[in-house]
Formats: structure tokens, C-alpha cells, sequence
């Protein structure tokens, strides 16, 4: 039987982190291989050729953290309508998380490694989703292609926590609309892919409870 896989998604500041670190710590008390990995979210193996492929063709708005979020959104999708660079930087961009995809995910389970993935393809899509202004049928398209063979999680969690929380909670996040664009996006992963929801808002240590409901009942 192989490891189990358990993917955390969420909006920035919804508890996500705190679930998974909770959960990592309990399976660790309970004797099992367990370890926290990221995957086809945050550049890794790629770093600097990736970066300075987005400052080149995303020039001056090239972080959504570093200025104008809703000019970052402009350039973007400016970009991506004209194809050409922004397709390269796309394909490079696949192939660096296809690789942290076999090294973090693969490879891990392989070696008998229970997984809670902080972040996974159903981020990816949402994020790509989010910039490029499109919507569940472009998700969906990308879970069905580019990410078809990648390994499926026995279980998503999502945390569900109000956008105006989220953003009590943390003091990076560029602009409300940076949340306002996901949110509805996770809201139908989680339904598309039968995501325990988990809400984000409530007494801390229930909600920690209820995540670790699920996680036990997927090591079963």
C-alpha cells in the first residue's frame, strides 16, 4: 500500500500552515513517516533563470508583491494574449515544477514518506487562473492535461476562511483583490474534487481537531 497523500489548499493567512504543521506533528507522535513538502507552486530548482525570465518580460511589474497589484495583473495578461516569451516562460515554468513533482512527491512516496503537501497542482491552477483572469473550465483543462499523470492526493483539505480575515491576519498580501480572485476559484476546486472543507475562522483548536478528523481517517 503506498503512503498516504493529503494536499492543504487555501487563501493566503486561512490557517492553512498552522493545519499542516498541527497534523505533521501529531503523525509524528503516532510513529508514522510523515514529512511536510511543497510541490508546482514556488520556484525551486529553476530560480534564477525563471526570475529573470519574469523581470524581462514582465519588466518593472514582475512581482505581485513589490508594487501595483492591479498593474501586475494588467502586464500579465497583456503578456500572456500576445504568447510568443510569455509561452516559453510558461513552458519553463511547467518543467520546474514537473521536477519538484518527482523529487518531492514521487520520489518520497517511493521511499514510504506519508505527504502533506503545502500547496499543490490545484494552487497552481488557481494561481494561473487568478493572473490570466479565466476561470473553472481553464482549471479543469489543466488538471486534465499538462497535470493529468501527476500523483492525485487521497485527500484535499481546504481551508475556508473570509477573504477580510485572511487579510487581518497577514501583512503581505499586495491587495484584497490578490484574495478576491481566488477565493471563489478553491471554492470550486473544493467542490469539483471532493475537498474536506474545514473552516478557517472558528476556535483554532477545533478547527485543528476537524483537520486531524480527516487526516486520521485517511490513515485508515
Amino acid at each position: 500500500m503506498k503512503p498516504v497523500m493529503i494536499s492543504f489548499m487555501g487563501l493566503d493567512g486561512s490557517g492553512k500552515s498552522t493545519s499542516i504543521e498541527y497534523a505533521y506533528e501529531q503523525l509524528k507522535k503516532q510513529g508514522y513517516k510523515v514529512e511536510i513538502v511543497r510541490a508546482a507552486y514556488v520556484i525551486k530548482y529553476m530560480s534564477a533563470v525563471i526570475k529573470l525570465g519574469k523581470k524581462i518580460l514582465m519588466k518593472k511589474d514582475s512581482s505581485p508583491f513589490s508594487g501595483d497589484y492591479r498593474a501586475y495583473l494588467e502586464s500579465m495578461r497583456k503578456q500572456a494574449q500576445k504568447g510568443g516569451v510569455y509561452k516559453i516562460f510558461s513552458f519553463c515554468t511547467t518543467l520546474e515544477f514537473k521536477l519538484q513533482i518527482l523529487f518531492s512527491i514521487r520520489l518520497k512516496r517511493m521511499l514510504g514518506t506519508t505527504l502533506l503537501v503545502d500547496r499543490y497542482i490545484y494552487d497552481n491552477v488557481v494561481t494561473y487562473a487568478a493572473n490570466l483572469g479565466l476561470g473553472e473550465e481553464y482549471m479543469q483543462k489543466a488538471l486534465n492535461g499538462k497535470w493529468k499523470h501527476t500523483p492525485r492526493p487521497d485527500k484535499i483539505i481546504y481551508i475556508k476562511t473570509p477573504v477580510e480575515v485572511c487579510c487581518s491576519r497577514k501583512d503581505d498580501i499586495p491587495d484584497p483583490l490578490y484574495l478576491e480572485i481566488r477565493e471563489p476559484l478553491y471554492e470550486a476546486i473544493a467542490q469539483e474534487h471532493d475537498a474536506a472543507i474545514i473552516t478557517g475562522d472558528q476556535d483554532k483548536q477545533k478547527m485543528l481537531d476537524e483537520v486531524m478528523a480527516v487526516v486520521n481517517g485517511c490513515m485508515k
